[in-house]
């Protein structure tokens, strides 16, 4: 049977000690089925879906820790059993941009929530175009919209409330390759 650990990570690292951890998870015989990793200033924040045996996984959740100290870094871990069947969704993606006063995540987040879409993912990054004294922000969060749900009258909510907020939006199926 297939164990799981989430791991959150927060801390002072670079690439090599990204290098460092991801290099530990495979001597264990585990994989990193799901990793994203953001760079701040002087620390970086990593967060894996670690999958393996019970016995290889329990050997990389004490690995971990000896890291995580050894470095100095925060970390946080949770062992969860192989997902469980849910019912069938729709991968979609959602981008949205507009000025960064508004309260952009918030405001999508709850509608999503409303619709029982779930959250797979969300980034926000503001910034501030060329030729422009006006700062934006944008979002674009990868969502699980549940296949009963009414996708036309869900779009078409979407819509009104980005036109409501002056937000330029879209609303797409997922693309892979």
């Amino acid at each position: 049977m297939q164990t799981q650990l989430i791991v959150n990570l927060f801390g002072p690292m670079d690439a090599s000690h990204l290098a460092d951890l991801l290099a530990l998870i495979q001597q264990q015989q585990c994989r990193a089925q799901d990793s994203h990793m953001l760079s701040f200033e002087q620390c970086m924040a990593v967060a894996l879906r670690i999958c393996g045996n019970w016995d290889r996984v329990s050997r990389v959740d004490s690995a971990l820790r000896e890291f995580a100290e050894r470095g100095g870094i925060d970390i946080q871990i949770q062992h969860e059993q192989a997902e469980p069947r849910r019912e069938p969704v729709l991968p979609y993606v959602v981008d949205a941009i507009g000025l960064e006063s508004a309260d952009l995540a918030a405001v999508i987040t709850r509608f999503l929530a409303r619709q029982e879409a779930g959250i797979r993912e969300l980034s926000t990054r503001a910034y501030r175009p060329a030729r422009s004294s006006e700062r934006l922000i944008e979002l674009r969060a990868q969502i699980e919209i549940p296949a009963r749900c009414h996708l036309g009258q869900l779009k078409s909510d979407f819509f009104d409330l980005c036109d409501t907020l002056n937000l330029d939006a879209a609303i797409e199926p997922e693309r892979r390759p």
